[in-house]
């Protein structure tokens, strides 16, 4: 409210006070107890001149009529800063105005694109205490997700993380003799050649469990980055060469259903009782119960496949160096994850926190999983073995990087 609308409320409220008054006589007990409540309520609307603001830039709409609370204890009224498109560029925007946020809440997934902009405050520093926080909320989750790229300091607060998680048809796991409680189908999965014996043989059934050639890379792509900490490359290990072979046999036997979750096709061979298994995020289940209404109730979640955990969304928040209320933002982080507490303990990422593998995220990962996604796109189909193609990658990866790479002093241990 403006200074112009706010003066001029105040003055009517003598006004207001008298009609209210007047009208208390004459009206039956009930409906003055409501006339004075409501005058109550619209009393809180009217805010001092003069209150501290603190600016929140956050994509989060569901959450700007819920913080009353938080400005009622702290005396504070909160300014919600447009966050735009949530893009990287809409953050760095406003970092580089006159007047920045004092807290910033974004999406997890630009954490790699922020992560070497020395702009937010090191929260595992005093007067701040981001360890004892994160390990409270998030127990046994590894800090390294939230430093920054010099690994030197926490500079990023997580308030929410969805895992990624195996959705499934529970009565027809079973009734092809494949496991359909949730544990037992973990611990099968782990197995990626138990994993592709199944899908070879649901395919012969006419069921698919597999999207695209490529989903059991996808899976690893959660819990891992593409640069050690040295800046070598991350991914010439035994389980991606396991994986790629796996994509190859795929696509040389036609087993994926070749339409996504997210199109028309792939929706219609889940209602169908075609696919059968897929990976989503665990708060998909709003998705499948709309996707598929009449089965619904078949579908199971367990854990991923090859026996890894990984993040697939979440929402942090980061402190500006240059905030002008950083301890009311920082108090502010802590009780956006009071609030949010008991949906926290209701997510299945919350028994996995301590399973989760360090994940080194850095600036380069969009463009270098540019050039994974896309070698990977044909070289699958080639008769090429699936260790010369990761070796090949990695190859085309760290030459076609060189000169950026050479720009992360962290990663320049390599040298």
């Amino acid at each position: 409210m403006n200074r112009t609308v706010r003066r001029g409320c105040l003055r009517l409220w003598p006004a207001i006070a008298a009609l209210a008054l007047l009208f208390t006589g004459c009206a039956s007990e009930p409906e003055a107890e409501e006339q004075t409540v409501n005058m109550q309520q619209m009393m809180k609307l009217e805010k001092p001149e003069g209150m501290t603001k603190l600016r929140i830039m956050s994509g989060d709409s569901d959450q700007q009529e819920q913080v009353s609370d938080f400005e009622e204890k702290y005396g504070v009224e909160i300014e919600w800063v447009p966050s735009g498109n949530g893009t990287i560029n809409d953050i760095l925007s406003a970092l580089d105005s006159p007047n920045p946020p004092d807290l910033i809440e974004f999406d997890y997934s630009l954490i790699r694109d922020l992560i070497d902009y020395d702009v937010f405050e090191p929260l595992d520093l005093a007067p701040y205490d981001a360890k004892s926080v994160i390990g409270s909320y998030f127990p046994g989750l590894d800090m390294s997700y939230f430093r920054a790229l010099d690994r030197q300091h926490i500079v990023f607060m997580p308030e929410i993380l969805h895992a990624g998680v195996t959705y499934y048809r529970a009565d027809l796991m079973k009734e092809y003799g494949y496991p359909d409680d949730p544990e037992a189908l973990g611990n099968y999965m782990e197995s990626p050649e138990r994993w592709l014996a199944m899908a070879k043989r649901l395919k012969r059934e006419g069921k698919r469990i597999m999207q695209r050639p490529t989903d059991l890379l996808q899976v690893l792509d959660l819990s891992n980055g593409y640069f050690n900490i040295d800046g070598s490359f991350t991914r010439d290990t035994s389980e991606f060469v396991s994986a790629v072979a796996i994509a190859k046999e795929a696509n040389r036997l036609d087993l994926p259903l070749w339409s996504s979750i997210w199109d028309e096709e792939g929706q219609k061979a889940i209602r169908n009782g075609e696919l059968i298994m897929f990976v989503n995020g665990e708060w998909g289940d709003s998705f499948l119960q709309s996707w598929a209404p009449d089965t619904y109730q078949l579908w199971r979640k367990t854990r991923l496949p090859l026996n890894q955990y990984g993040i697939i969304t979440g929402w942090v928040s980061a402190i500006p160096k240059e905030a002008r209320n950083k301890d009311l933002a920082w108090k502010f982080t802590q009780y956006q994850l009071q609030r949010k507490q008991g949906y926290l303990n209701t997510l299945d990422i919350s028994k996995w926190y301590d399973k989760m593998n360090e994940v080194r995220r850095t600036p380069l990962d969009a463009a270098a999983s540019a050039i994974w996604d896309r070698e990977l796109s044909w070289r699958i189909s080639t008769e090429i073995s699936s260790d010369r193609i990761i070796s090949i990658i990695e190859s085309n990866i760290m030459s076609q990087l060189a000169d950026r790479i050479d720009l992360l002093s962290p990663l320049n241990a390599r040298r």
